[in-house]
């Protein structure tokens, strides 16, 4: 009972501080309200756990100006659900699915205009799954993982891979 005291008195000093680490255990949900702060005490993430201090619930994580740049939902110490990114102004830039800590699903990466860049929609195991890549919006190739390895390419705008392979080599130069 000493230690629930003591440690509930250090909770509430270090909530005082509005800097660092603060924790704080909410009887409502039977949980911990973990945020993390920068140093001129703007939130920067706050995430609850459990009873066992696994992540279980929400997670958000911010700019040093206050901008929404991520959010997840965990179970029980695993990502389970939907986690978005966002650019910095404030659009969506990922949306991604977890089931059990295992990427699922369809995973979209946005510009900031809105347009894709690339999709992956994943089976469940690993990185394996169907890769789309696009430029200015248009779907030119899509590229098949199994087992960690490429197994499979379709150029889809053969016009597009050429222009994309040619900035490429440019920039290696």
């Amino acid at each position: 009972m000493k230690t629930l005291f003591a440690l509930l008195f250090i909770c509430s000093l270090s909530s005082l501080q509005a800097q660092g680490l603060t924790e704080e255990y909410q009887a409502s949900c039977e949980c911990w309200v973990v945020t993390n702060h920068y140093d001129d005490g703007q939130v920067s993430a706050v995430h609850h756990e459990n009873t066992n201090r696994q992540k279980h619930g929400s997670l958000k994580q911010y700019s040093s100006d206050g901008k929404l740049l991520k959010e997840e939902d965990w179970n029980n110490g695993k990502l389970d659900g939907i986690s978005s990114s966002y650019h910095s102004d404030g659009s969506v830039y990922l949306k991604a699915s977890f089931e059990n800590g295992k990427k699922v699903g369809k995973w979209t990466f946005l510009d900031p205009d809105g347009s894709p860049s690339q999709e992956i929609l994943y089976s469940g195991n690993n990185a394996d799954g169907t890769y789309a890549h696009y430029y200015a919006g248009v779907r030119y190739i899509e590229q098949v993982i199994t087992g960690g390895k490429l197994v499979d390419t379709h150029i889809l705008n053969q016009e597009i891979y050429d222009i994309v392979q040619e900035e490429a080599a440019a920039t290696k130069k």
